[in-house]
């Protein structure tokens, strides 16, 4: 069956592989191919997220393909997954697109996709998630206004910068630390650095691989996958005592007031809740572990998440 949660602005779509499916293989290698997905609209960027319980020697490899006009592209390397060694791929461009470590970004609109999955292992179907960025979408007028009320979830706050490695990795490890933080949050007991060593991509020597990421959480239990955002009314429904939301902002000197640090062309954060026309987060950037539970002023935060990021985060949540 496939189900649209369209209810997130930028369509993602949640794929449970049955009927329709092709699977061949040599008994060692299970090849999933799923059948043409159309979307309702054009679309200038996908992410894959998956849910798949890898065994200790399983590992499965996930790509994509679009549809351009008529013209299918080839099937773009997203990313392979297994306990013992992770990676995306690089140098893909092409006249189609070309992936950015997680993202699969177009050159001109698609209008269609299919995936193909490669598992080394059990042959046990994994649940996709796919998420697309609308080429003709527009942003909501009321994008920075909060839902009613007042919401703050409690979290055992975690310092990337207080994480027992070399200054560069702490710098790095902000998606690891605040996964961590979530999953704690919602009884999936882990520690910082042994999430970091799972979702680290070797190849392009990054923490903060989405895919990885969310197939680790799914790993440890939980429900994970990636999606993007368009106002801050939508947290009323994805942060919760079972779901919390992870956000991907960037922003400059003096654009986030009370930040963790000065300016970042990317970074992860925890969202915890809003209150008093604030955004509650734990930022791992803080550089002390007291000061990571902290208010951000709910406009300035939503320009460094909606309009610098298109609202790009992923949702990690009990089943």
């Amino acid at each position: 069956m496939n189900s649209a949660e369209q209810k997130l602005p930028y369509l993602t779509f949640h794929h449970r592989p049955c009927r329709g499916y092709e699977i061949g293989g040599d008994g060692e290698h299970h090849i999933i191919t799923s059948p043409v997905f159309e979307s309702v609209v054009d679309f200038s960027s996908l992410v894959l997220s998956l849910r798949y319980p890898v065994k200790q020697k399983d590992w499965l490899l996930s790509e994509v393909q679009v549809r351009q006009d008529g013209q299918w592209s080839k099937f773009y390397q997203l990313a392979v997954y297994s306990k013992k060694l992770s990676h995306s791929f690089l140098e893909q461009e092409d006249e189609s697109g070309s992936v950015c470590v997680d993202v699969l970004q177009l050159k001109r609109p698609a209008q269609a996709y299919r995936f193909r999955l490669t598992i080394g292992g059990q042959a046990a179907l994994p649940e996709v998630f796919v998420c697309l960025t609308d080429v003709n979408a527009e942003q909501d007028p009321c994008f920075d206004l909060l839902p009613a009320g007042e919401r703050c979830l409690p979290v055992e706050p975690i310092s990337q910068m207080q994480l027992p490695v070399s200054l560069n990795d702490r710098a790095r490890m902000c998606s690891p630390t605040a996964l961590t933080m979530a999953l704690n949050a919602l009884g999936f007991k882990s520690d910082a650095l042994k999430t970091a060593a799972a979702v680290y991509d070797d190849r392009a020597g990054i923490y903060g691989n989405w895919t990885l990421n969310t197939a680790y959480a799914c790993q440890r239990g939980a429900d994970a996958f990636v999606t993007r955002f368009q106002r801050l009314g939508q947290l009323q429904e994805f942060l919760t005592k079972d779901s919390f939301v992870l956000a991907s902002i960037a922003y400059g000197r003096t654009e986030l007031s009370g930040a963790a640090v000065n300016q970042t062309p990317g970074h992860l954060v925890l969202l915890c809740g809003w209150k008093d026309h604030q955004i509650c987060v734990a930022d791992p950037a803080a550089a002390e572990t007291k000061d990571v539970v902290r208010f951000y002023p709910a406009s300035e935060f939503a320009r460094a998440w909606l309009l610098r990021k298109r609202g790009l985060a992923y949702i990690v949540r009990k089943k």
